[in-house]
């Protein structure tokens, strides 16, 4: 292992001894994971930590947790704080009061301005300003337009800004703590599934994911995801091939509690595919199971992606292809990768994996 992995490993250590102790001191973790970034070459990553340590620039995009941050417009007199308590008594003798009016901003500021927001809030002036006449003193204020925004929301976006850097910093310590054993495991999974996949026709879904692991471009990452769905769906239409919509021999949400295998359910037709091949008991159960993790871990992350309240990272992808070989290794290696054209009673007497 060379020195800056070693080293990167140590810094990451840290920073999740910090954040699992619940005592985060989040600029000197932003700090530290741009460190990482810097010393490992990862470019992308770096950019975002200094953006969220320096402040994003106006060409920048912004994440998720960072756009439409809520306030209120809100009417407040100006001239001091005898104005202020005059006008409070006045509001505690009214009856009549106008529904908040809601207002958004999208924060490009750096880290110390959002931490000292989280203490006061913050609040801006339209440019509006007006009178209003408190009357048991029988006098007129001015009053000025702002839109206002209390702490309780800037500490949201801090807490987001914890979940990320736990987030980069988790997956990254596995990656390289644990890389080479994974490294072993992921090509011998890959040869087995492309020993079996190709002859089949799915050549193009496993280029796909090989040349977006590859790539430095975003949009070949979000394909690479695209392309471990569509190789889960279509290779379920490829094995299983019974025409009713339920399996009867395992449980699920479909009719009597059975599990239904219509086209779009393609997990529980690998799942139901699985078990007419003999795999049963506990080892069938986690298959099931883990091609449900990987599937909805693709469904999420392209929806927040689509939706932009996140962004998928070359990371993403990769953990999403090493769950789908996976996956698709299991069922080349144990399975005789025939399809099931009519379902029957597998009449297991002795489950595998119990």
């Amino acid at each position: 292992m060379g020195h800056p992995q070693a080293e990167a490993i140590n810094i990451l250590s840290g920073v999740l001894n910090e954040l699992f102790g619940g005592d985060v001191a989040i600029k000197s973790e932003l700090r530290r994971c741009a460190h990482v970034c810097r010393i490992l070459g990862w470019s992308q990553r770096l950019t975002r930590f200094q953006n969220e340590l320096d402040g994003y620039p106006d060409a920048a995009d912004l994440p998720w947790y960072r756009k439409s941050v809520r306030g209120c417009t809100e009417w407040q007199v100006t001239g001091g704080i005898y104005t202020v308590v005059d006008t409070v008594v006045e509001d505690a003798y009214c009856s009549e009061k106008s529904p908040p009016k809601h207002v958004e901003m999208d924060l490009r500021a750096g880290i110390d301005w959002i931490l000292s927001a989280t203490q006061s809030g913050y609040f801006e002036s339209t440019g509006r300003k007006s009178s209003r006449h408190i009357r048991f003193r029988n006098k007129d204020v001015e009053t000025e337009e702002r839109n206002v925004y209390d702490g309780r929301a800037f500490q949201t976006v801090i807490k987001n800004i914890e979940n990320d850097v736990f987030d980069f910093a988790s997956k990254s310590y596995a990656v390289l703590g644990y890389g080479d054993a994974v490294q072993d495991v992921w090509q011998a999974f890959r040869a087995k599934v492309e020993e079996c996949l190709v002859p089949l026709g799915f050549g193009n879904h496993l280029d796909a994911i090989r040349s977006g692991l590859n790539s430095l471009n975003p949009q070949e990452w979000r394909n690479a995801m695209w392309s471990c769905r569509d190789i889960l769906h279509d290779l379920a239409t490829h094995l299983w091939r019974d025409q009713r919509d339920i399996y009867e021999y395992l449980p699920g949400q479909g009719r009597n509690g059975k599990l239904r295998v219509t086209e779009s359910d393609y997990v529980n037709r690998l799942g139901a595919y699985l078990h007419q091949k003999g795999i049963a008991g506990r080892l069938g159960a986690y298959l099931r199971a883990e091609m449900e993790r990987v599937y909805h871990s693709i469904i999420t992350l392209n929806e927040l992606d689509s939706k932009a309240h996140g962004e998928i990272t070359l990371l993403d992808a990769r953990v999403a292809a090493i769950g789908t070989y996976m996956i698709l290794g299991e069922i080349a290696t144990r399975t005789d990768m025939r399809a099931v054209t009519t379902y029957s009673d597998p009449q297991v007497s002795a489950e595998p994996g119990q």
